[in-house]
C-alpha cells in the first residue's frame, strides 16, 4: 500500500513539474515537504559514531539539518574563529543542508544547486520559516567556467566565512579554479572509495551526472593537497567519510592540523555488500586522473 502510495505521489509530482506552472508547482513541493522541514528544523542534536579512528574534534560532531555530523563540527570551528556569517553552499538538498542550521542563526549568503526542484522547494521552505533571512538560491549548473561569478557576484567583497561544496562530480576542478583568497572555512565532499594516501580525481567533465558506481569526485588526499597548495590546513574529517574541513592558514592555530593518511576514514552506510562490490569493481576499471 505504502509503495503504491509513493509511485502516485510521483506520477502526480511529474505531471505538476511538465504541466503546471512553475509558482503552482513549487506551492505542491512546500505542501508535501512542509511537516519534514519543520520536523528537521525543530529537531533534537543528534550523533553516531561510524568510525574507530576519530580525532579530537570529532567528539564535537552532532546532526541537525546537515548531511551527517557536519553541523557540530560547524559550530565548533565557528566558535573558535571570528565571522561576519557569510555562506556560500554548493549542492544541497532542503533536508540536507549544512548551511541551514546558520540560516536559523542568522547567517546569510546563497545556496546554489542544479536540481530544480530542490530550489523551488528550499526557496519556499526558507520564504515561510525564514521571512526575514536574505539567502539567495540560485538554481545553476557550477562549472569551471562559472565559478567564480556564482559564488562571488552580489557579495560586495564580503569575505566568505564558511564555504561548503558536495556536486558529486567535477568538485576538484571547479575548487582548483575558485579563487580562495575571500574564504576562510572549507567543508568539502571527497570520495572515500578511491582510498587512502592516493591523489585521483575523475577527469574534467562538463556533463558529468552522478551515478552510485564510486566513479565521481576525488579522493581526500587530492583535495587536501590542493587546498594546502593554496593555503589551507587539513583540521577535521567528519566521522562517516563522506566530508573534510580545512581552513585558512592565517586562522588556523585553534585547531589541530591534521594529515590524510591519520584522518582518512570511509564508511558505506548505505550499500550493500553486494553493491560495494560492484562499486569496488567499477573503480579498478576507471580511469581517474593521477595527480
Amino acid at each position: 500500500m505504502k509503495r503504491s502510495k509513493n509511485i502516485l505521489v510521483r506520477l502526480i509530482l511529474n505531471f505538476g513539474k511538465k504541466y503546471l506552472p512553475k509558482k503552482i508547482y513549487s506551492l505542491i513541493l512546500l505542501i508535501r515537504h512542509f511537516k519534514k522541514f519543520k520536523r528537521e528544523i525543530n529537531k533534537k542534536k543528534s550523533y553516531i559514531k561510524f568510525s574507530q579512528n576519530l580525532d579530537e574534534i570529532n567528539n564535537f560532531e552532532y546532526k541537525i539539518t546537515s548531511q551527517n555530523n557536519e553541523d557540530g563540527i560547524i559550530d565548533y570551528i565557528f566558535s573558535k574563529v571570528p565571522n561576519k556569517k557569510v555562506f556560500v553552499e554548493i549542492g544541497f538538498s532542503y533536508y540536507e543542508c549544512n548551511s541551514l542550521n546558520l540560516i536559523r542563526k542568522g547567517w546569510e549568503g546563497k545556496l546554489i544547486d542544479i536540481d530544480e526542484d530542490e530550489c523551488l522547494t528550499l526557496n519556499r521552505l526558507l520564504s515561510f520559516f525564514y521571512p526575514k533571512s536574505k539567502t539567495k538560491i540560485i538554481n545553476k549548473k557550477v562549472l569551471k567556467d562559472n565559478i567564480n561569478d556564482l559564488v562571488y557576484s552580489g557579495l560586495n567583497n564580503s569575505t566568505i566565512d564558511f564555504f561548503s561544496l558536495d556536486i558529486d562530480g567535477n568538485d576538484y576542478w571547479v575548487l582548483k579554479e575558485l579563487d580562495l583568497k575571500r574564504v576562510n572555512v572549507i567543508c568539502c565532499e571527497y570520495n572515500h572509495y578511491i582510498g587512502n594516501n592516493v591523489k585521483k580525481t575523475i577527469p574534467y567533465n562538463p556533463e558529468h551526472q552522478f551515478k552510485n558506481n564510486g566513479c565521481h569526485g576525488a579522493s581526500l588526499g587530492a583535495m587536501a593537497d590542493l587546498l594546502e597548495n593554496k593555503g589551507f590546513s587539513l583540521i577535521a574529517v567528519e566521522s562517516t567519510g563522506t566530508n573534510a574541513f580545512f581552513i585558512k592558514n592565517e586562522i588556523a592555530h585553534p585547531f589541530e592540523a591534521l594529515t590524510v593518511s591519520k584522518s582518512w576514514r570511509g564508511v558505506d552506510r548505505h550499500n550493500s555488500d553486494k553493491q560495494i562490490k560492484v562499486i569496488r569493481d567499477a573503480i579498478k576499471n576507471y580511469k581517474f586522473v593521477e595527480l
